[in-house]
């Protein structure tokens, strides 16, 4: 399949330019060993391979190209003003949605109550009693029976509920305890069913409408909501209004992290993630909690905050990335030149040009075809990958919110604690910012996996060893501790996720595994019970890390890596990556050898990084072998190509 000599020799000009200007943490290596000599990338030789082996029309060969967009991003300014206002406009929009998701870590909060039996009590004189009386009274009981936090006095089913305090939640709302408290736990795995919905609808939506109209569609609904739940008459209509909020979550959160990380240039793409706009904004909501006590006027608040993060929606452009492979290639340019202006920078321009080979080679491998679930297991690799991810982000969901709605459970200021379970996880954001770019994605997650499970299996040692007065407060701070390492990793797998598909599926992978979450987080209230099962439940929680940490050594390392647009692209990389870990030691003997002949003169094969046998001295001009109808690039010193 010989592609003809004049379009590889312009692409191999085009090409050389573009590797003369990258750095060493993107795509171009640069040997310390080899003063003088450029090495090729990994992404660099799989995509000239595949331009030389495997295309057949003349214009295939701008595939060699696709990559340049990460550099544009870096001309027309890397991280400035535009990043900063996706920052806030898009990804701020978290800080609204971690508030509404754990809503219920408030809501859920069971008040002490009197059981109050008409036959056994004087209704009168108990009208007249204020809290601290009805609470004394409770306490001390009728004929030596205590009616405090009881569903029955003296085999008498409670004839209504009296709870005490100012916090009005839902528990109190519509007395959700005794033969109802199962409606607790099953609130929320209500929502996080629907979580597990919107993950499916909104990942899917991204790749077909588009990662704008998916992020703040789902948004606007989901503000409506919350003033409907407000004023929710009873608690079957509250557990279908949080169904349909869960809902639209899911479909945010599946386009949080994704949509605006396709405005980044790769050295830029871990900032995203390690934002802890999660945590924070579930610190402001415990100090809102604290402050209204009204599982209502919380509804409402959520709903008023979010409305200015709507207004991102008229100013934000759609992905670049994603209407090149819709084949929208003039709205893709107005993207990159509105970057362009807002940053004060020039557009290069090769931008066009890049935009079109990516719609070009999207157009080649689908066809115009629309993208399903079904194809991130369409590929050896990207089938493992999901699979991986899956079970790592139902693990780690599993623990996060088992833990953070298991906040009521411990001992101590309600409020207090819900500060401390969620400020435990900016230390986390932290080092996971500051790891994740310099050891890479794996190590960082392996790291804080290492640390919850033998923060896990420390907690089953106390549980059965240590006194009771000491118990508690070990216990509660390794679960703490817990909690930020698993944050920490999930910090990271975010940016991990995000670069381990294609643009073409890229949502519907991240969709996957925040869907796989959510099954993590419908099954925690039942699984992650520190009330009635501890024991196994610290057990659980050391197995499950335990055994992710292990399948976390099978996911492709993606640092430094150029984000692919197809798929072909995450195969390529992998066998790349197998090839460079078996024959490591071998190529750097090699690479000397290689040097030495260039200075000579010698000819270098581009594809195969060898010199042709039958070369004899040096050639003034590029050759263009063809054997067995494969092309091949021979190149000279001083070719347009030189000392690749």
């Amino acid at each position: 399949m010989a592609v003809t000599s004049g379009c590889l020799l312009q692409r191999a000009g085009a090409f050389h330019q573009r590797v003369a200007s990258e750095n060493s943490s993107r795509d171009l290596e640069r040997r310390p060993d080899l003063e003088g000599l450029t090495v090729l990338s990994d992404t660099q030789t799989d995509i000239l391979h595949h331009c030389t082996l495997d295309l057949t029309k003349v214009g295939d060969c701008d595939r060699i190209n696709m990559a340049a967009i990460e550099d544009i991003y870096d001309e027309i300014g890397g991280l400035h003003l535009f990043q900063l206002l996706m920052i806030i406009w898009v990804y701020g929009i978290k800080f609204m949605i971690a508030w509404s998701t754990l809503m219920m870590s408030f809501g859920g909060f069971k008040p002490d109550y009197a059981c109050i039996v008409h036959d056994h009590m004087n209704q009168s004189s108990l009208k007249y009693m204020n809290d601290t009386q009805l609470r004394e009274q409770a306490e001390k009981g009728i004929n030596n029976q205590t009616f405090l936090n009881v569903c029955d006095l003296n085999g008498t089913v409670c004839d209504q509920f009296h709870f005490f305090g100012t916090k009005r939640t839902v528990i109190s709302e519509w007395d959700l305890v005794c033969d109802l408290k199962w409606m607790k736990p099953t609130f929320i795995s209500i929502q996080f069913g629907g979580l597990l919905t919107g993950a499916i609808l909104g990942g899917q939506s991204g790749d077909y409408f588009g990662r704008k109209k998916t992020l703040y569609g789902s948004y606007l609904l989901h503000t409506l909501l919350n003033v409907i739940c407000a004023y929710s008459v009873n608690w079957q209509m509250f557990a279908a209004m949080r169904y349909f909020i869960g809902v639209m979550i899911g479909s945010v959160l599946v386009m949080i992290v994704p949509y605006p990380t396709e405005f980044f240039p790769l050295r830029w793409r871990h900032v995203i993630p390690s934002i802890p706009m999660w945590p924070v904004g579930l610190i402001f909501f415990s100090g809102v909690a604290w402050r209204l006590e009204d599982w209502a006027y919380l509804h409402l608040t959520c709903a008023a905050l979010a409305v200015p993060g709507l207004l991102g929606y008229f100013y934000i452009p759609e992905s670049a990335r994603w209407l090149a492979t819709r084949g929208r290639l003039d709205e893709a340019y107005a993207v990159l030149e509105k970057m362009a202006r807002v940053n004060g920078k020039e557009l290069p321009p090769t931008a066009m040009d890049t935009i079109k080979a990516i719609s070009q080679e999207q157009s080649k491998g689908s066809e115009g075809k629309d993208y399903s679930y079904v194809d991130i297991f369409r590929t050896r690799t990207t089938g493992k990958i999901t699979l991986i991810f899956a079970f790592k982000w139902n693990t780690l969901s599993m623990i996060v919110y088992g833990l953070s709605f298991a906040v009521t459970s411990f001992a101590g200021n309600l409020y207090l604690n819900m500060f401390l379970m969620n400020s435990i996880q900016l230390p986390a954001h932290l080092i996971s910012f500051l790891f994740i770019n310099r050891v890479g994605r794996r190590w960082t997650c392996l790291g804080f996996l290492t640390v919850t499970t033998l923060a896990s299996f420390a907690c089953v040692g106390i549980h059965l060893q240590a006194p009771k007065d000491l118990r508690d407060r070990l216990i509660s701070a390794l679960c703490l501790t817990a909690k930020l390492a698993v944050a920490g990793c999930w910090s990271a797998s975010q940016t991990w996720v995000t670069e381990s598909y294609p643009t073409v599926t890229r949502s519907l992978g991240y969709g996957f595994a925040n869907m796989s979450s959510r099954v993590g987080a419908i099954i925690a209230p039942f699984l992650i019970n520190l009330d009635q099962m501890p024991l196994l439940t610290f057990i659980l929680m050391g197995s499950l890390t335990l055994i992710s940490m292990v399948m976390t050594c099978f996911i492709p390392e993606t640092r430094n890596k150029v984000m692919a647009e197809t798929a072909i692209e995450v195969e390529m990389a992998v066998v790349r990556s197998e090839q460079r870990d078996d024959s490591q030691v071998t190529e750097k003997s090699k690479d000397h050898n290689i040097k030495e002949d260039m200075d000579k003169g010698k000819e270098f094969d581009l594809v195969s990084k060898k010199f042709p046998s039958s070369s004899s001295g040096s050639s003034s001009k590029p050759n263009l072998e063809t054997e067995k109808g494969v092309s091949t690039f021979v190149f000279a010193e001083d070719d347009v190509v030189s000392k690749l």
